[in-house]
């Protein structure tokens, strides 16, 4: 674990270097109305966000706390490394869920035979339940979106995003520098 961590951190080392140190391409303007617009598109999934707290009663932090868990994140620092979260925060996150009832501690093997100290964390039946219908309401919240578009600009709107995901999602971080630096 200690392993993947370190590499993860020297790519985004990495990264951080190959951003600072390249030079804006020639398409600068059109750059920076992109970021104005996902800016837009950050601040919709903000409201969807902020909608599913009212309903659920879960900070968007909880939320992302709560399903690292259900990923396998079995400790305040795996979930703390899965949501980029200080390792307080994540700890203090889990510390909440497990008030409402949504996680539980449990020992790990070792620390059940030497000392009985719960350290590690799991979803609770309640937990599921909670993940299970922020999902169906951020599913709905985001139909409701989609039922605002003709067949042909939420046809657009998938493609796009299937390739800005391509472009972006972490494997391909690496190849992200390359083309800031122009080694890729």
């Amino acid at each position: 674990m200690a392993r993947v961590d370190a590499a993860e951190d020297g790519a985004g080392r990495r990264l951080r270097t190959a951003v600072q140190s390249s030079s804006p391409s020639g398409r600068l303007t059109e750059t920076l109305d992109l970021v104005e617009e996902t800016a837009a598109v950050s601040r919709s999934q903000e409201q969807i966000y902020a909608t599913i707290e009212r309903l659920t009663g879960l900070r968007f932090g909880e939320l992302q706390a709560l399903s690292a868990v259900a990923d396998g994140a079995a400790h305040y620092r795996a979930v703390a490394r899965a949501t980029g979260q200080a390792d307080p925060a994540a700890e203090a996150t889990c510390a909440v869920l497990e008030r409402k009832g949504l996680l539980a501690r449990h020992a790990h093997p070792e620390a059940a035979r030497n000392t009985g100290e719960s350290t590690l964390v799991h979803v609770t039946a309640a937990g599921t339940v909670a993940l299970q219908q922020s999902e169906a309401l951020r599913v709905r919240l985001l139909d409701s979106v989609l039922a605002t578009l003709d067949a042909e600009d939420s046809d657009r709107l998938r493609s796009v995003v299937g390739r800005v995901n391509d472009a972006a999602v972490p494997p391909r971080l690496p190849a992200l520098a390359g083309l800031i630096t122009g080694t890729a």
